[in-house]
């Protein structure tokens, strides 16, 4: 069966890719007020809006990054900032673009952000569709291999492209899809999205 998006982490090379490896460990969002208010920001109140921590391991290297992420139909706005307020990043976009802005004032336009995030972290990743699946209604989920659910009928795991995705809920009401955390495994690879705030 054949799966739109798949994810896998690249060793890093060069020095500036090697330089996002650091960055990104100790990446630490504490507030969108750390970059000017864009033009086109996104009204929080009526926006998807997600936050916490990504912990990624593998055999050779592992990480811990937090964020925010914010989405109103179809504009996104993702926002990362270094704890020590060394740098930070703010990623704004549509479905058909977005603009990567830096702490020091560096600007990029008409960014693909797939090819961004694996040229600068060495992660091939659809961007776009994982969050998307978070609301558990994405492109991943529906060409699974495999699912599985808990006895409320919610999604519980599913498999494709020999990933395996788990995703815990908050609590044990049947009705509730407020995810508590967001597992992704494959071969000697892990990623887990821990949610400290979680608004479809």
């Amino acid at each position: 069966m054949r799966v739109v998006n798949s994810f896998k982490l690249r060793a890093p090379n060069g020095l500036a890719r090697t330089t996002w490896v650091v960055v990104i460990g100790i990446l630490c969002l504490t507030s969108c007020q750390y970059f000017p208010k864009s033009s086109d920001s996104i009204n929080e109140d009526e926006a998807t809006h997600y936050q916490g921590r990504i912990a990624y391991k593998s055999s050779d290297q592992s990480f811990v990054t937090l964020f925010r992420w914010l989405e109103s139909e179809s504009d996104f706005q993702l926002t990362l900032r270094d704890r020590l307020a060394l740098g930070g990043v703010r990623i704004e976009g549509n479905e058909s673009t977005a603009t990567v802005e830096h702490s020091n004032g560096k600007k990029e336009e008409n960014v693909n952000l797939d090819t961004w995030i694996e040229d600068n972290l060495g992660i091939s990743i659809s961007f776009r569709e994982l969050w998307k699946c978070l609301s558990l209604k994405c492109q991943l989920i529906d060409d699974a291999e495999t699912q599985e659910y808990d006895q409320y009928r919610r999604l519980e795991s599913f498999s494709s492209d020999q990933w395996t995705f788990t995703f815990s809920y908050r609590d044990d009401d049947p009705d509730s899809s407020i995810l508590n955390e967001l597992e992704m495994h494959k071969e000697d690879t892990e990623i887990k999205i821990f949610f400290t705030k979680f608004e479809n």
